[in-house]
């Protein structure tokens, strides 16, 4: 008998992250950037690409990202790298450097600069002695035409997720990884205006699966965002804003599209689908979608988009 696990099939990468309002103080900001990496580091990349626990140090080998042909190091290694997108007179900067000890505290220094964006990436190397897989990425961000908002991401390969002997494990660790940003976030005062935990955003803009559909970007939905989300997906965070319009707990638990819904610090949300994320299947994809139609963008849909999109409903 074919269960809704068994029928269940996980996109290639997977994402948590979370928006919200730019820190007045850049001493904020980059409290809140080193605690989301921190974190993510030591809880979601795992023994195996966490650079603390290896003490990775790879002073030395910043040539490779300033010439091409050239391998990183040797297959199978450890490999970490920072990067750091500036707006300047010229345009868009990106200043890359590689892991070390004393690049970190540097690279966190940048932070306090209020960039456009701050990414972490960790790896290791393929046959060739190129980055490859295992692969995880955190970021901050900021978009250009909207930059009183910063999203926190962690975005990675979802074969853990999809393994049967880890799935749960690494789902309750992402999981978990949310709650506590959300709950340190609540306790300085800061609300949480979206997050998620979705494999089905687009990682190279960062834009949600119903904003890939509606042809709209983060810049465009992040103003908006006290009173529509800007999609919808295993998890969802909703802003204070928009859990009023729901009817707050008690409204969203009535519709019953949801296995927790649980109250955040400034009267936000966050919303399961499902225990299992292998049981988000299209069923509880429609009950998710329906329970929160009346707070998503209005729009037409890309027919070719939504029909590519297993976690995706639509109607115009």
């Amino acid at each position: 008998m074919r269960t809704a696990e068994s029928e269940f099939r996980f996109n290639a990468n997977i994402r948590v992250e979370a928006v919200f309002e730019l820190p007045d103080a850049a001493s904020d900001l980059r409290k809140m950037t080193e605690g989301w990496f921190e974190d993510a580091l030591a809880e979601l990349a795992g023994a195996d690409l966490n650079p603390f626990a290896a003490s990775l140090d790879l002073t030395g080998r910043s040539n490779v990202l300033r010439k091409s042909g050239i391998p990183f190091g040797e297959p199978g290694e450890l490999w970490g790298s920072f990067a750091v997108t500036r707006n300047t007179a010229k345009g868009r900067k990106i200043s890359s450097s590689v892991w070390s000890p004393r690049g970190w505290q540097k690279f966190l220094q940048g932070v306090e600069d209020v960039p456009l964006g701050a990414d972490v990436r960790l790896c290791r190397l393929g046959a060739d002695g190129y980055p490859g897989s295992p692969w995880i990425t955190l970021s901050m961000r900021r978009q250009y035409d909207a930059p009183e908002w910063v999203t926190f991401a962690v975005d990675g390969l979802s074969q853990e997720f999809a393994a049967p002997d880890t799935s749960p494990a690494v789902q309750q660790r992402w999981r978990n990884f949310l709650d506590r940003r959300l709950e340190v976030a609540g306790a300085e005062g800061r609300a949480c205006l979206y997050g998620c935990i979705a494999d089905d955003v687009e990682v190279a803009t960062g834009r949600s699966a119903f904003e890939v559909a509606l042809g709209v970007f983060p810049y465009e939905t992040l103003p908006e965002l006290n009173h529509e989300l800007r999609g919808y997906s295993w998890i969802t965070v909703c802003s204070p804003g928009v859990a009023r319009q729901l009817g707050g707990q008690g409204g969203v638990e009535s519709r019953g599209a949801f296995s927790a819904v649980k109250p955040l610090p400034g009267g936000g949300l966050l919303l399961q689908a499902t225990g299992d994320m292998r049981a988000y299947g299209s069923e509880r994809v429609r009950a998710v979608y329906e329970a929160l139609r009346p707070v998503l963008p209005a729009g037409e849909a890309l027919s070719y988009i939504t029909h590519q999109n297993i976690r995706l409903v639509f109607e115009g």
